[in-house]
């Protein structure tokens, strides 16, 4: 089943010739033969439209401009107040009627599905990712021609849509195809006879020259200011340029004396994992009943992972957060990691009393889910 290969190589088939041969360099489109429908379906679009979905959530384009919000959101009352951005389910058919794209924003945060297709793709590429998906009428087009700043991988869900592309010029996206664009790709994109769903995954890449910025900001003489009055007329330009001399030294002995491994592993620790929540406060409310029968699974998501610390105790790094933990949990915390559900009594080298506590703590620092049965 599609849901259970990496995202990446569903999206663009051999990850890695698609690193080698496309990733910031070159558009590539893959028919995957799929339907993508564990991520997102029409019927999953009609739910989210006719539950009080509110701007920004959605937005409405026609011919590459904005519609006006007030003819397709509507007043309801929500815990005692007006909210006025609230989306009408039947102003958003009217206008699809009338051929305006309906645009879905953020995806990976009111979907679950989408959003571990996105935590699940952002692991494996380890730049940010964001999902939208465009519902657009026959004949018509959302976006003027334009070009993103940001990656794109387009997945048609639903019917189809002609692209021209800079690169790869004219193609049908039909259902399951899917189509990279790298930042800087100018594009445009309409319907012909038929209505059409995608996503527009958004790859939000992390560059060399972030990573240089970052290491030219620990050189902190270079925040000195520039003379006063260096600009006015009058000005003496040579005191800005020795200035300026001794800022190009200390940015080329920043670089020249950096050292690419100790960068490269301060890269490694910023990325940090988009962890996924489902399931933990069922499961918080679930301690009430937790005993040593309880069956306790990893949560979805990157796996935290394990260190010793320089007093012998535990560090745990959960994505999000830290926890530090006595040395006799080790065992018990690596059979964790591994992500098989386990009985909370099954934990080793723990007395009952400590496989209760440390089972409570992981359940609501959001690594651990409790699961009905092992």
């Amino acid at each position: 089943h599609g849901a259970m290969r990496p995202v990446l190589a569903r999206c663009v088939g051999d990850a890695e010739r698609f690193a080698h041969d496309c990733w910031g360099r070159a558009p590539l489109l893959h028919r995957t033969g799929e339907d993508f429908a564990d991520v997102l379906t029409l019927a999953e679009v009609d739910r989210l439209l006719s539950s009080a979905a509110r701007r920004p959530e959605v937005r409405l384009m026609r011919a590459g401009e904005p519609v006006d919000a007030a003819s397709w959101c509507t007043t309801v009352r929500l815990g005692g107040r007006q909210v006025t951005d609230v989306v009408d389910p039947v102003a958003i058919a009217r206008a699809l009627g009338d051929g305006a794209t309906v645009v879905l924003q953020s995806l990976h945060r009111t979907v679950p599905a989408v959003g571990r297709f996105a935590s699940a793709l952002e692991s494996e590429v380890s730049h940010p990712v964001q999902v939208n998906a465009y519902l657009t009428p026959p004949g018509a087009a959302g976006l003027a021609p334009h070009a993103d700043g940001h990656d794109v991988i387009a997945v048609q869900l639903h019917g189809t849509k002609a692209w021209t592309v800079d690169g790869l010029g004219d193609v049908l996206l039909e259902t399951g195809d899917a189509l990279y664009l790298p930042a800087g790709t100018r594009h445009a994109a309409e319907t012909n006879e038929r209505s059409s769903l995608h996503l527009t995954i958004g790859i939000i890449r992390i560059t060399y020259r972030a990573a240089i910025g970052r290491l030219l900001a620990r050189a902190t003489d270079l925040d000195a200011p520039l003379p006063l009055g260096y600009a006015a007329p009058e000005a003496d330009r040579s005191e800005l340029a020795a200035g300026l001399t001794g800022a190009i030294g200390s940015a080329a002995t920043a670089l020249t004396e950096a050292d690419p491994a100790e960068l490269a592993e301060s890269e490694h620790r910023r990325r940090r994992p988009r962890l996924q929540h489902e399931g933990h406060v069922a499961s918080v409310v679930a301690l009430d009943e937790l005993g040593p029968g309880s069956c306790v699974r990893l949560r979805a998501g990157p796996s935290p992972t394990l260190s010793t610390e320089e007093d012998d105790r535990l560090r745990l790094d959960l994505g999000d957060r830290v926890l530090h933990l006595p040395a006799i949990a080790r065992p018990s915390l690596e059979l964790m990691v591994q992500g098989a559900p386990v009985a909370v009594g099954d934990l080793p080298d723990l007395d009952e009393e400590s496989r209760l506590v440390l089972a409570r703590r992981l359940v609501r620092e959001g690594m651990l889910v409790v699961e009905a049965s092992c």
